[in-house]
């Protein structure tokens, strides 16, 4: 049996904190007869769509227990219970609602699951910032010994991190860099990269990470339905993106803030191009002042070389001159001596 079918059968204990409610409208009769199974075509707000994320791992305590289990590397026996710490009403939901699901597994350990849809030039330093505030979890005063030990999912089908090697699911760490010594392992981030699936390893597949990875990348009810099949936690998945897709007022909401999350994305895309526009046109102009020096200092260099070359060729001429004194000098000595001669007969 593999830990999905596991997480199925045996689900854990799994509460979900006061303050959500469905948003669901009630429906008619025929409306009742219709499931994700009747459903064809494009899916129009996924598992990707964050605030559908939250809303069915919320819901949903054998989809969530075999998220965990599937990103923890765990057995379903391991699981006792998962408490979804930040519910959301979708009610009262805003656009600007944080999404990320923050979870307490078995009391003594913090789990914060994101997805990252859109570039983020910083998130490196932004989830580091998320994933210290969810480690500083006791009270002033408390023993430094009641700290849970904290690690932040990513779940993203963006290049956050271009300069590292591509990898399905990648686990960060603090570490020694000479020795490689892990300093703790209460602390970390996981980054699960859903288009590299192919770089999975045999114990990311036989954790199920790629039949999440699947999951969260079905855009259509025909993909969605051959995954589900047979999985019946997955099936109850498939009826509450059914019910949020299909209820006019979840869609309005839902819709909300995808436009808000691209105007968002578009001002951060627009406000980075403007800037690499205004810098490019500054380090142009640099460029010319830098080149006018380069040519004024090769005009002076060239300059410098005449002059060397006219030193040079005094130098020489000097030189012949020292040798012609020379020459005459050793004329007239002979000669002085030769005078001497007479002189003395």
């Amino acid at each position: 049996m593999t830990i999905l079918s596991r997480c199925m059968a045996n689900p854990p204990n799994l509460r979900i904190q006061k303050g959500f409610y469905s948003i669901m409208s009630k429906t008619n009769d025929n409306r009742k007869t219709l499931t994700y199974e009747t459903a064809t075509g494009e899916i129009e707000f996924t598992l990707m769509s964050d605030m559908m994320f939250h809303y069915v791992m919320q819901k949903s305590e054998r989809a969530l227990t075999g998220l965990v289990c599937a990103l923890k590397g765990l057995s379903p026996d391991d699981v006792k219970s998962v408490i979804v710490t930040n519910p959301i009403d979708l009610n009262s939901a805003g656009k600007e609602t944080i999404m990320d699901v923050k979870l307490t597994l078995n009391n003594n350990e913090i789990l914060n699951i994101e997805l990252q849809v859109y570039p983020d030039k910083y998130w490196t330093s932004r989830s580091i910032i998320y994933l210290c505030r969810a480690y500083d979890n006791i009270g002033n005063g408390d023993n430094y010994s009641l700290v849970k030990p904290t690690t932040l999912f990513c779940i993203t089908d963006q290049e956050l991190l271009p300069h590292a090697e591509p990898e399905f699911y990648a686990k960060y760490r603090l570490i020694n860099l000479k020795n490689h010594h892990l300093y703790t392992d209460k602390f970390g981030i996981n980054v699960l990269q859903l288009n590299h699936t192919d770089l999975a390893t045999q114990e990311d597949i036989t954790n199920n990470l790629v039949y999440w990875a699947n999951l969260f990348k079905a855009t259509t009810w025909e993909e969605f339905k051959t995954l589900a099949k047979n999985h019946p936690d997955i099936e109850e998945v498939g009826n509450l993106i059914f019910e949020l897709n299909y209820d006019n007022q979840a869609k309005e909401i839902l819709e909300g803030q995808r436009r808000y999350r691209e105007q968002m994305n578009s001002q951060y895309t627009a406000g980075y191009t403007d800037a690499e526009e205004k810098y490019e046109a500054e380090l142009a102009e640099k460029d010319i002042a830098l080149a006018e020096k380069d040519v004024a200092l090769a005009k002076k260099d060239a300059t410098i070389a005449d002059k060397d070359a006219a030193l040079a060729e005094n130098a020489v001429s000097l030189a012949e001159k020292d040798v012609a004194l020379s020459e005459k000098d050793a004329t007239i000595a002979k000669l002085q001596a030769e005078l001497a001669k007479y002189k003395e007969v």
